[in-house]
């Protein structure tokens, strides 16, 4: 329709025709498909795939992830990871890694699980992310202020995951924790599952504590364990309907072992990005060297490759930085 009026003004006005003559180049703004496919003649990529846009496309990365670091600095708990990680699930499968290489279960134990909680909610209420806090506060500290006499101990730690499988899984990925997971000195176990805001971010940490106490007969039995779990359902309950008559304001750090989910939950945020971004450039890359194959278009340089690159460095780049999950 719009090119039938475009010649209905051109027998209008004869002006107009010698205008569009003489400029070529006013034709191509009107050509919207050259966006997308490479020009035949002039042997040049889409728009959407030149240098000009693939630096745009840098920019426009680079902006995104400024912003997802700065925000959390002004407006704390606006972005978070929502999680559902409960204590028997963390237990379940970190004995499962125990069994398949034939070592035996670890039992959940009080004192552990209290110390592990303690640590959690130091390092929310002092915003450090380490095995030792600010102060030189080390794990053995909070293990020794549960009156836990060890022989052997050993700390885990994670953060912005989403479950508990993938929790453990990223322990047991990682050679350090693994060390951990399934190290035969260790007879008992203890975990922290607590919900806060730290460096700004709205996130669940984990904590795994592990220890042998000095006396063989003070090994956690059955009893306690299942008494510890019962606890922690106990807890998840009675918070969750406590932090539904709280402000949104006052929720600084909780024990409840499911998230409300934070008013941006970076982990979607990321992938969805990742998917929407990837997928518009590799669907322009799949139509260019498809049109440029069927026309016989030969485009590619040296500097083509080292733009594309830069922009393949600059989305892996954000996925590390961004990337959910973190095991300390």
């Amino acid at each position: 329709m719009q090119f039938k009026f475009t010649r209905r003004k051109f027998k209008e006005d004869p002006t107009i025709v010698k205008h569009w003559r003489e400029n070529s180049k006013a034709i191509e703004k009107f050509q919207f498909v050259y966006n997308f496919i490479p020009h035949p003649t002039r042997k040049k990529r889409a728009t959407l795939l030149s240098n000009k846009a693939i630096f745009v496309y840098c920019g426009i990365i680079i902006l995104v992830t400024a912003a997802l670091r700065i925000v959390p600095k002004f407006f704390p708990g606006v972005l978070g990871y929502a999680s559902n990680i409960v204590v028997k699930d963390l237990l379940y499968y970190t004995n499962k890694d125990r069994e398949e290489a034939n070592l035996p279960d670890l039992r959940l134990n009080a004192k552990l699980t209290a110390a592990a909680e303690l640590k959690a909610k130091d390092m929310f209420e002092n915003g450090y992310w380490a095995h030792v806090s600010p102060s030189g506060t080390e794990p053995w500290d909070f293990i020794i202020g549960e009156n836990y006499d060890y022989i052997y101990a050993g700390e885990n730690l994670a953060k912005n995951f989403s479950t508990s499988k993938e929790v453990v899984q990223a322990w047991y990925s990682s050679e350090s924790h693994r060390s951990n997971l399934l190290s035969a000195n260790y007879d008992e176990i203890g975990f922290a599952v607590v919900n806060g805001v730290l460096n700004g971010y709205e996130t669940t940490v984990v904590v795994q504590m592990f220890g042998r106490p000095r006396e063989p007969s003070m090994v956690a039995s059955v009893y306690e364990e299942n008494k510890v779990l019962e606890e922690e359902a106990n807890k998840t309950t009675a918070m969750g309907q406590e932090e539904q008559k709280v402000p949104t304001a006052q929720k600084v750090i909780t024990s409840v072992t499911s998230m409300s989910k934070p008013k941006v939950d970076v982990t979607i945020a990321t992938k969805s990005l990742t998917l929407v971004f990837g997928g518009f450039v590799s669907s322009l890359l799949t139509l260019d060297l498809w049109y440029s194959k069927k026309m016989g278009i030969s485009k590619f340089s040296g500097q083509t490759f080292a733009h594309l690159t830069m922009l393949l460095i600059v989305i892996v780049s954000v996925w590390f930085v961004l990337k959910p999950g973190l095991v300390l």
